[in-house]
């Protein structure tokens, strides 16, 4: 189905068709090509660190990053329960626990008080925090005071947290290692690929070398007859140099993209803010979100919300679900732990709205007029 208002589309109006041209009349394709280090480089300059590493998607990243910060069989990773699949099956991948818990209503992040009592009841080797549709999570601060106080690794899984800021800091900053998701929908989008972003020079060689197959021997300075020595078990996960390509082209003008989805975001605020029966996700104190993603959530019951998020549809207008709870799914309720209640009332009440960069004003107040027709009906 064709839509009117789409719920992201990638902007391609850059300089991405001169860099792809400049890498096919080049001939190299595969991992390793200079865009692809140029734009590791300027992502990670972008974010504020030392390292990026781009891998062919957002779930590679966080495979690469549980196996960079070694995590390993016996290990417990504690996971939100409102999130993708991905962050669970990553913990999994690596022979780990998830150890899945709710979050808080407002900001739909991690809860810090149910994680101050996993983390006093339990031995913990990380705490994957993330930041949903680029809001950054409550009470951020104190969630990594707890990880240093507890001695558990922290991850931050920025995958739609482009340019969201916390006190001032750039998102994907604060952990020992950052994922980001550039799969086409989002705010730097190549198709599908991922960035894993630290300061730790160890956790980058580890990431680099687990997703180049574990194959240490490759620099200039190896003996050629060495390549192909594998000393672990690895992964096939760096990025295509045409990707890279895309994604160096997008980074160049991120300040104008992330501008748009600020305005977008903000304008929908003020339009819902005097609708009865919708509230929206809520901006932790000292943050400001990026606006991936604009939800909200409805005073209407679980099946009035699919109705009416099916008529929008009908009306050309993209709508896309909340997240299944993680611990309400068959492969992960074994690792739910506590209360998942808040997750399961998210899933229930929202609808995600388009939230294009190329969304206008007028896009937006008719979006906002076809919901409250509807609530009113």
């Amino acid at each position: 189905m064709a839509y009117k208002y789409c719920l992201n589309e990638p902007t391609l109006d850059g300089n991405e068709i001169k860099y792809v041209t400049d890498v096919l009349q080049k001939g190299w394709l595969s991992a390793g090509g200079e865009y692809t280090k140029r734009f590791e480089q300027a992502f990670a300059s972008l974010i504020g660190v030392k390292h990026g590493l781009a891998v062919q998607s957002g779930t590679a990243a966080l495979h690469t990053a549980m196996l960079a910060m070694g995590i390993k069989p016996g290990d417990k990773v504690v996971v939100p329960n409102y999130t993708c699949g991905a962050c669970v099956t990553s913990v999994l991948q690596a022979g780990a626990e998830p150890v899945v818990i709710d979050v808080e209503p407002n900001t739909f992040g991690m809860d810090v008080r149910i994680l101050e009592e996993v983390l006093k009841s339990q031995t913990i080797k990380a705490v994957m925090v993330v930041h949903v549709y680029g809001f950054p999570v409550r009470d951020f601060d104190k969630i990594v005071e707890l990880c240093k106080q507890y001695h558990a690794l922290l991850l931050e899984d920025a995958s739609e947290a482009h340019g969201a800021t916390y006190q001032g800091r750039n998102i994907g900053t604060f952990g020992d290692m950052a994922v980001f998701s550039v799969r086409s929908e989002k705010m730097i989008g190549v198709g599908e690929g991922g960035l894993v972003l630290t300061d730790h020079t160890e956790f980058y060689d580890r990431a680099r070398f687990f997703a180049s197959r574990a194959a240490p021997h490759r620099s200039e300075k190896d003996p050629w007859w060495h390549k192909y020595i594998y000393t672990d078990v690895g992964m096939n996960y760096l990025l295509p140099h045409l990707l890279g390509a895309v994604g160096l082209a997008q980074v160049e003008k991120f300040p104008e993209i992330l501008k748009r989805k600020r305005t977008v975001g903000y304008l929908y605020k003020e339009l819902f803010s005097s609708v009865p029966g919708i509230r929206l996700q809520e901006i932790a104190p000292s943050s400001e979100p990026c606006f991936w993603l604009n939800c909200i959530l409805l005073e209407r019951s679980e099946e009035e919300v699919r109705r009416m998020g099916t008529e929008l549809m009908m009306r050309g207008i993209e709508i896309r679900p909340a997240f299944w709870p993680l611990g309400d799914l068959p492969a992960f309720k074994r690792y739910a732990s506590g209360s998942q209640e808040q997750a399961k009332e998210l899933f229930r009440r929202m609808m995600v709205l388009p939230s294009s960069a190329k969304l206008t004003a007028e896009g937006v107040k008719e979006i906002v007029k076809e919901v409250r027709l509807l609530m009113e009906n």
